[in-house]
């Protein structure tokens, strides 16, 4: 992202078009929702608060559900999935299903000549999401995988300071999720923490968000030896607690805590530190800047009055629609000025391989390389 005056996060991208563009371009853009659980409404609600953004319909095999959020969000309701994509008045599909179903149906959703948005993760195999990056390539349509908080005023000032070589060297870079789920909250729904939809437990489901800023912020990992383990939640097939120590391919060292075991389940925090001082993330604020020299981000950060509010420490429904409000925006400017997207099908991948290479360190014993 482009900014001037950096720490207001400015994305010329994501302002509105400007004067002289095409009729086209600043006409609506219509959305539709595959899938009505807990992320659908923050979809739905993200998409509302775009100018030029228009949800159309809800579309999901349970239809008194999808009645429901249609008569909430003033859309239509389709059940038949092969009618919902033939909709001319839909272009982009937010895919808000569980995990494991994700590449499945973005596939056919690329097939249908619409633009893709999946949640976290972007599926539940390297494999899968791999497909669906070939299909919506092969479409020429954009596939965007929601990481919202890269999104977050907070972690575009610390990029920066990092992209300015602010920090130095980066030495150690971790990150921390102790949350805590009830057995209600897996119970609300059968596919939590199975391993075929949900893809394990507390890694690929809570935690992946952090994972991701960890990767963005300190670059690649070269290799994982980790632990994952059902401490408290011996009824789920994937882990509830999960701890791994990373080496990146910059040669900084790090480690990943990841639970929803930990009562009553803490903020999540990311430490990054170099040779020329350390910043922490906690939650979605900036808690430690501590630089051997100052810069424009300490003015930015003193300028910050924008705060995203989410906490999901032990609420999964604690979000704050803004990073997927800003994230939504993006795909619509990269649409418009045919590039892609932010965080793309590539940029999705890299957080599921660090969760697989955990995974699998913890089944082998190993250390694995990525």
């Amino acid at each position: 992202m482009s900014r001037d005056k950096i720490g207001a996060v400015h994305d010329p991208r994501l302002l509105p078009a400007a004067a002289g563009s095409s009729e086209r371009n600043m006409s609506e853009i219509g959305f539709g929702i595959i899938g009505c659980g807990n992320i659908a409404t923050i979809h739905a609600k993200a998409v509302q608060a775009i100018p030029n953004a228009k949800l159309r319909a809800f579309y999901s095999h349970h239809r008194p559900k999808a009645e429901q959020m249609a008569r909430q969000f003033g859309a239509d309701c389709e059940s038949n999935l092969g009618s919902f994509l033939e909709r001319q008045d839909i272009s982009v599909v937010s895919i808000c299903t569980p995990s494991g179903t994700h590449a499945d149906l973005g596939i056919q959703v690329a097939r249908a000549g619409k633009h893709v948005v999946v949640e976290k993760p972007i599926d539940v195999s390297l494999e899968k999401a791999t497909l669906l990056i070939r299909a919506c390539r092969a479409a020429g349509v954009k596939l965007a995988v929601i990481f919202q908080s890269r999104f977050l005023p907070s972690v575009q000032i610390l990029k920066t300071a990092i992209e300015r070589n602010r920090l130095g060297r980066i030495l150690m870079s971790d990150a921390y999720v102790k949350w805590h789920r009830t057995r209600e909250y897996y119970n609300s729904a059968r596919w939590r923490g199975t391993l075929v939809l949900d893809g394990g437990g507390a890694l690929i489901n809570q935690a992946i968000h952090t994972i991701d800023l960890l990767q963005y912020f300190t670059g690649p990992v070269a290799s994982v030896f980790g632990f994952a383990e059902r401490q408290l939640h011996s009824y789920i097939e994937g882990e509830d607690t999960a701890v791994a120590v990373l080496k990146f391919r910059n040669g900084a060292l790090g480690v990943i805590e990841g639970a929803t075991s930990i009562a009553p389940g803490f903020s999540r925090r990311i430490e990054i530190h170099g040779e020329k001082g350390s910043v922490v993330l906690d939650g979605n604020d900036i808690s430690v800047w501590k630089l051997a020299d100052s810069g424009e981000e300490e003015e930015a950060l003193a300028r910050l009055k924008e705060r995203d509010l989410s906490n999901g420490a032990s609420d999964p429904m604690a979000l704050d629609i803004g990073g997927h409000r800003r994230q939504m925006e993006d795909l619509i400017a990269a649409i418009r000025e045919n590039r892609p997207p932010t965080v793309d099908g590539a940029e999705g991948l890299k957080a599921l391989e660090i969760v697989l290479g955990v995974y699998r360190s913890a089944r082998e014993r190993t250390l694995v390389e990525l």
